[in-house]
């Protein structure tokens, strides 16, 4: 299944979702713009395809956060 991928980012100092180029912000904390990047993906998500929000863990590898509904073909 395709997906449409909202990355939580921090870039100098600043929160940021990106969306395949597509960038949201800033947030000023990294809380702020992981519950951001859920409402636009939920907002702007593409509806053929399941949105996925990943954000840092504590490792600084991102991990899912949040996956919305698979897509309704009929």
């Amino acid at each position: 299944m395709r997906t449409c991928w909202f990355v939580v980012i921090e870039s100098v100092g600043r929160w940021w979702v990106d969306c395949e180029g597509k960038t949201y912000g800033p947030f000023d904390r990294e809380q702020e713009a992981r519950a951001g990047a859920v409402r636009i993906a939920q907002a702007y998500g593409d509806p053929d395809r399941q949105s996925v929000v990943y954000a840092p863990e504590a490792s600084r590898h991102h991990a899912p956060i949040w996956t919305g509904p698979a897509p309704q073909h009929q």
